[in-house]
């Protein structure tokens, strides 16, 4: 694995943000890949289509919460470090 250059801003966003958003991408993606089942129906919630739908929009509310999570640890951390200086 190559070094991440740059200072802590740029490891954050390396190895915690895009990580993120690419499992966010991820399941837009499926979700979005199924428009076309959830168009086709008369009975959309009782179909297999809307329980994936239902478990990738619940799932990427997690991933956006802990995305929130560990900005807010991360942002905590750099201030506590520049209060330090101060």
């Amino acid at each position: 694995m190559t070094e991440i250059k740059g200072n802590c801003i740029d490891k954050f966003i390396e190895k915690k943000i895009n990580i993120k958003i690419c499992e966010i991408l991820d399941k837009r993606l499926k979700i979005r890949l199924r428009k076309k089942e959830r168009s086709e129906t008369n009975d959309y919630f009782n179909t297999l289509c809307y329980e994936q739908d239902f478990s990738d929009i619940i799932e990427l509310r997690n991933l956006a919460n802990q995305l929130a999570k560990d900005c807010n640890k991360f942002l905590e951390r750099i201030s506590e470090q520049y209060s330090k200086l101060n």
